[in-house]
């Protein structure tokens, strides 16, 4: 029996078929298994950055970062960056 992997928020899995792409947005204990094309899809070592607010616990994923310097701001307030532990 393969050891079960843990989920963190921002692991970006890829169709190594079509190329389809999915983001963990919520971890849990369960093992992720993700398949697209009837095949497995590939774990990938860059993770999407989240972002969640401390007044009101509203979440953001960067999916595709810009050349500047990406600042989310809710409430008023600046965004958190999510620390993600692997």
């Amino acid at each position: 029996m393969p050891s079960a992997r843990r989920n963190v928020v921002g692991q970006v899995y890829r169709c190594l078929v079509c190329g389809a792409e999915v983001s963990v947005v919520k971890a849990a204990e369960g093992e992720l298994a993700p398949r697209c094309c009837n095949e497995p899809m590939g774990l990938l070592p860059q993770h999407h950055r989240s972002y969640f607010c401390p007044v009101c616990g509203a979440e953001v994923m960067a999916i595709r970062l810009g050349p500047g310097e990406l600042a989310p701001r809710c409430c008023n307030q600046p965004m958190t960056l999510r620390k993600y532990v692997a």
